[in-house]
């Protein structure tokens, strides 16, 4: 899912980076935001990681460099984090939620129903009212 501000991955799209003494580190790509004219990426743990728990992101900005790369900079700022995760919410309501219109409600398509009113299109909207049912 994709607008001006914002990118949303499918949750398989897997990074990894390196912590201070080298270890690997393997992350999944969230998102990647625009805020004040700056990219951000937010990465959820693909693994344990000693300190981020596995329902919490890493906000890190993007910054490119000489070669044309882009390295990759944990925020420690709290304040900054905090707009951009703020920031990456708000875009990624105006967007809907992954490949279905739902406002309130789902009635999309594409969803999985197992019949008894739960839609699995990763909407997180109750009241599945999709044909499928």
């Amino acid at each position: 899912m994709e607008n001006e501000n914002c990118e949303i991955f499918d949750e398989d799209e897997i990074i990894t980076l390196q912590d201070e003494n080298g270890n690997p580190l393997k992350f999944y790509e969230v998102a990647c935001v625009e805020y004040e004219e700056q990219y951000y990426v937010l990465l959820s743990p693909a693994e344990e990681v000693e300190g981020i728990a596995d329902d919490e992101v890493v906000i890190c900005k993007l910054e490119d460099q000489d070669d044309d790369t882009q390295l990759i900079v944990p925020l420690e700022d709290e304040q900054l984090m905090e707009k951009v995760f703020e920031e990456y919410l708000r875009t990624a309501e105006e967007c809907g939620c992954d490949d279905c219109d739902c406002d309130d409600d789902c009635d999309c398509e594409d969803c999985n129903c197992d019949g008894d009113g739960d839609c699995d299109c990763d909407c997180d909207h109750d009241g599945c009212h999709c044909e499928k049912e």
